[in-house]
């Protein structure tokens, strides 16, 4: 069975390095890191623009110290 959009972006924002991005907000979309920042309505516009009608994960980068489950 094939992985939907959602998983194969999750599973590249749990394995891919996001140290550079920590407390920024994220958008993933086909294996690739494709809008950052703080500012989470400028990086979802960013995103929409940059994904041209394809789904996107977001995300905030925690700090090191939390864990994600």
């Amino acid at each position: 069975m094939s992985k939907t959009t959602q998983e194969i972006n999750y599973d590249y924002f749990m394995e891919a390095d996001i140290s550079g991005f920590i407390g920024e907000w994220i958008a993933v979309c086909e294996n690739k890191i494709i809008a950052h920042g703080r500012n989470l309505k400028e990086v979802v516009e960013h995103a929409k623009k940059v994904s041209q009608g394809k789904k996107f994960l977001l995300a905030r980068v925690p700090s090191k110290e939390a864990m994600i489950f």
